[in-house]
């Protein structure tokens, strides 16, 4: 792929101590010591007359005003146009909060701005490290590691993974998993360098009952391909759409937690991206472009009722503080989200990339993973890449026919938003798609 610059770097931006991890349910949030260092990972392609660029981030999620500022931060230190910048998070549920929230331990504004604009300074630094290269494209199927997390049980309702379960009370899994790996890597002067990972995967194998900092399995990829390439290597990980998709196969209890589970599935999945990797091709085409697209999007509605039950909770959590859990989320957290939901309609923005043949779109919610299927089986872009969390974060979107079929990510709460609602983003994507690429 001639004439097309890139750029790449990481940048260490682990915090102080002591502030609350994000994605966790329990009594004491703060953080009381590092496993592992959190990194962001930057990778800016430079055209004949414009520059994008693609961050992630260590985090569990980012809100639309954190984007906007380190967008901002990044623009004022680069030529990079603010809107051009994809900043998306890897979903660890050990990483910091980023924003203050009324119900945890408040956190000094500026402290979780310094950190993200350190995490940022990755565009910057890749920015300032463009090189001629030429990009290739991967794909390999891992299905020993991602399992649908909704389960269809013999009391007709959806169970989540994680729950205990007596002897022949589920039937199976409620959908698929998204086993695509797909790799995009930057070869420069005839060498591997860098690759983006796409994988769909909730990074939550360490959760509630941790309390260090930790990039969950996205820091033993990142490991493991140093270790199957060269020190220097850089590997960003991209979520693709895991809302229903985790690591636990309610088969084998013995598959469990902790460090060594998750090293076990970032090895891994190192291991599939290698091999995605060795059966590469090229991305052909020099084009760069972008579209953004606002997209108005309607909450559930919570009426009067609902809304007195979510005060009455917190008005009680107050003077009782809530318990730790390792999955899914507590009355206090439902309430809240309930009175959030009774207050705010949101706009959300779709981003979509494109780079020669290859199509990126970004989305800012944890989209199930037959959303993301269905963009990359109808994309008109020769190869595509669908991100989540992207450039923003409003929790689970999940299917209609999940809305309908109830449970975690798709009951009021863990979902905000209308029944249609994924359907609709999926929509705007493959327009978005549609008109990048109708010059093809």
């Amino acid at each position: 792929m001639k004439e097309l610059k890139t750029g790449f770097a990481q940048v260490d931006f682990t915090p102080a101590l002591g502030l609350p991890i994000y994605g966790n349910v329990r009594d004491d949030y703060s953080a009381s010591g590092i496993h592992d260092r959190l990194y962001s990972r930057a990778f800016v392609f430079a055209g004949s007359d414009r520059r994008i660029a693609l961050l992630s981030t260590d985090l569990c999620g980012l809100e639309q005003d954190k984007v906007a500022m380190m967008r901002d931060y990044i623009a004022s230190k680069t030529s990079i146009y603010a809107e051009d910048v994809l900043i998306c998070t890897t979903h660890t549920h050990g990483g910091p909060i980023t924003y203050n929230d009324p119900y945890l331990p408040a956190v000094e504004p500026e402290i979780i701005d310094n950190f993200l604009k350190k995490a940022a300074s990755a565009v910057i630094l890749a920015n300032e490290n463009l090189s001629d290269s030429n990009l290739y494209i991967g794909y390999n199927k891992e299905e020993r590691i991602s399992f649908n997390r909704r389960l269809k049980c013999k009391d007709s309702k959806i169970h989540s993974n994680w729950e205990n379960f007596p002897d022949d009370f589920v039937f199976g899994p409620s959908g698929p998993i998204d086993p695509l790996v797909t790799t995009l890597t930057v070869q420069q002067n005839s060498r591997p360098k860098a690759a983006m990972v796409n994988f769909a995967l909730h990074p939550a194998i360490l959760a509630g009952d941790n309390h260090l900092y930790t990039a969950d399995f996205c820091g033993y990829l990142a490991e493991a391909m140093t270790k199957i390439f060269d020190n220097d290597f850089i590997t960003g990980f991209f979520n693709g759409c895991c809302g229903n998709i985790n690591h636990i196969d309610y088969t084998d209890p013995t598959q469990g937690r902790g460090y060594m589970m998750a090293q076990r599935v970032g090895y891994m999945l190192a291991v599939s991206a290698k091999e995605a990797i060795n059966n590469q091709i090229p991305i052909n085409g020099n084009e760069i472009a972008v579209s953004r697209q606002i997209v108005p999007i309607g909450r559930i509605k919570i009426n009067d009722e609902q809304l007195k039950w979510a005060e009455d909770i917190l008005a009680k959590a107050k003077n009782n503080p809530g318990h730790w859990q390792i999955d899914g989320l507590s009355e206090e957290v439902y309430a809240k989200m309930w009175v959030q939901m009774h207050e705010v309609q949101n706009e959300i923005e779709i981003m979509a990339i494109r780079i020669g043949d290859l199509g990126i779109v970004g989305f800012p919610g944890e989209l199930f993973c037959e959303l993301g299927m269905q963009i990359k089986k109808q994309s008109k872009s020769k190869h595509t890449i669908v991100i989540e969390l992207a450039n923003g974060w409003i929790k689970y979107i999940p299917t209609a026919t999940a809305i309908q079929e109830g449970g975690f990510g798709a009951d009021i709460g863990t979902t905000r938003y209308e029944k249609g609602t994924g359907e609709k983003l999926v929509n705007v994507a493959l327009k978005q798609l549609e008109e990048l690429f109708s010059s093809s």
